[in-house]
């Protein structure tokens, strides 16, 4: 029964990003007030890439981070971008299209519960506003381990909730009642950013998260909660 609740939440993932792959950058670009850029670039600068580089990005979406990362990885560097959703990758090949990039990347479709590489693949793995849709997150960071090579690293930057009191219950009642308002605007069925809040209200908080990089069997495990717990960023070492 588990297992089949695994699998209709990543046919419902699946469908859900499928309809909202168009406008996914344009509203998180508003509904962040661009601090998804400020999110990923300073998740990329804490990851210790190096010039030359392979890196998986996982859950890549539309391919913002996965430009980033071929940004920081230079020219030999070498980017895979992972996902599920076919429509996804299409916009995320328009995205690197744009951009000096496009040689460096590479897009699979695949799942990140049952990644497509042999162990000890990539010199860092990476997920960004991934694990919160994942059906199995201590799998997915598990599988994000294997393919990692020793002394390799494993980076997620997620949206995470706010510890202040105060600034929590601003975050829920944005996320809760504003967000979904403006996000499905156009949309015929209210459905693709209702999702966000029942998606932000089951994902752990910083410190599980930190917990299950720990039990995978990463070291040196570090946190950083910015823009007030509203993000947060988690690296392991293999």
């Amino acid at each position: 029964m588990e297992q089949m609740d695994k699998h209709r939440r990543e046919d419902f993932v699946q469908e859900l990003f499928d309809s909202i792959a168009k406008r996914y950058d344009l509203f998180n670009a508003v509904l962040t007030l661009n601090q998804d850029s400020y999110w990923r670039s300073f998740a990329v600068n804490k990851a210790y890439i190096k010039t030359g580089q392979s890196i998986l990005d996982v859950c890549c979406g539309t391919g913002k981070l996965s430009i980033a990362l071929a940004e920081k990885a230079g020219r030999q560097g070498q980017i895979v971008g992972l996902d599920f959703s076919e429509t996804m990758l299409q916009q995320a090949k328009e995205n690197i299209r744009k951009t000096p990039y496009s040689q460096r990347i590479t897009l699979l479709q695949g799942n990140a519960l049952h990644l497509p590489f042999s162990d000890q693949s990539f010199d860092c793995t990476t997920i960004g506003f991934g694990l919160r849709n994942v059906a199995d997150i201590a799998k997915a960071l598990s599988e994000m381990y294997r393919v990692t090579k020793s002394g390799g690293t494993v980076l997620s930057v997620e949206l995470s909730k706010p510890s202040a009191p105060m600034l929590k219950q601003l975050y829920f009642l944005y996320f809760e009642h504003l967000l979904p308002l403006i996000g499905n605007l156009g949309f015929k069925k209210n459905q693709p950013y209702y999702n966000l809040p029942a998606s932000l209200r089951t994902l752990p908080d910083h410190s599980e998260i930190q917990k299950l990089f720990l039990q995978v069997g990463l070291k040196q495990v570090t946190s950083y909660q910015l823009t007030g717990g509203i993000a947060a960023v988690h690296l392991g070492i293999k």
